[in-house]
């Protein structure tokens, strides 16, 4: 016969710590999965609630109260006096100009700065001319545009220095009406400028360049059969006591919008030139 020592359990019915312990046990298994069949009925109902919402955004009937919604909000606003902001995601900049009207082109000039880093020229958010396009050289730099359409006709670089003049002079002579011309100057635009060069450049609506001298900072954007002179010119002086560079002065800058066909039109610079 077996002999139970103390401390040992026998085959008998469970005691009351055992009956505790399963039911320990058997009510953690019930709660697990009343847990996880929850959980799995709320995500049913979230994809279901979402996918009813997505369709219901969709639909025709949401479109028409979204629209009925925003002319009563742009109605009472107005007879408040106020007006509404959009909420659309700006349009991406041009040349660092944020917005230019319809019939207008957006357009940025920078000289060069001394004799070491290129001018650029960038029109409609298109770099034309600059250091990276290896298309820039010493004395002055220009771009040439449709006027209708902005299209570009050619780039051309002179050099003003030790150069020769009459391609600069052929160059202008070609240039035809309702043509847009953008110039930025790089190191030297004036050592060997001609009187007969600074008219036909003054022909196109520019002032500085009567007057342009060695190693001055210059940019301007004018155009063939213009009125009047254009806005859209900078000059900085070059002045041994006051430049920026050693010999040479701090960049000329400017931008703003350009009109489309600009044939007999006079450029207005409290409408055009936008400040960057």
């Amino acid at each position: 016969m077996q002999t139970i020592r103390k401390g040992q359990s026998g085959g008998g019915p469970l005691r009351r710590q055992d009956w505790k312990r399963l039911l320990i046990v058997l009510t953690t298994i019930a709660l697990t999965w009343i847990l996880v069949s929850y959980q799995s009925l709320l995500k049913m109902k979230v994809v279901n609630l979402l996918g009813d919402t997505e369709g219901f955004v969709q639909s025709d009937m949401f479109k028409k109260i979204y629209a009925e919604t925003q002319d009563e909000v742009g109605r009472r606003m107005a007879s408040l006096g106020l007006q509404r902001r959009s909420l659309d995601k700006p349009a991406p900049s041009k040349c660092g100009i944020n917005t230019c009207p319809d019939g207008y082109f957006a357009f940025h000039l920078k000289s060069g700065v001394a004799n070491i880093l290129g001018p650029r020229i960038c029109f409609e958010g298109n770099m034309l001319m600059s250091g990276v396009a290896n298309n820039i050289g010493r004395g002055i730099n220009i771009a040439l545009l449709k006027g209708d359409t902005g299209e570009v006709l050619t780039t051309a670089r002179f050099d003003m220095y030790d150069g020769k003049l009459e391609p600069v002079v052929d160059f202008l002579n070609a240039i035809k009406l309702n043509t847009i011309v953008l110039i930025a100057s790089f190191d030297e635009p004036a050592h060997i400028l001609t009187s007969q060069i600074r008219k036909l450049i003054s022909d196109l609506g520019s002032t500085e360049i009567l007057t342009l001298a060695s190693r001055d900072s210059w940019v301007f954007a004018g155009a063939r059969g213009v009125i009047g002179k254009s806005p859209f010119e900078q000059v900085i002086k070059s002045d041994k006591s006051n430049n920026k560079y050693g010999g040479w002065p701090e960049t000329a800058n400017v931008g703003g919008c350009f009109p489309q066909n600009p044939y007999k039109k006079k450029l207005n610079n409290d409408d055009l030139n936008i400040k960057l």
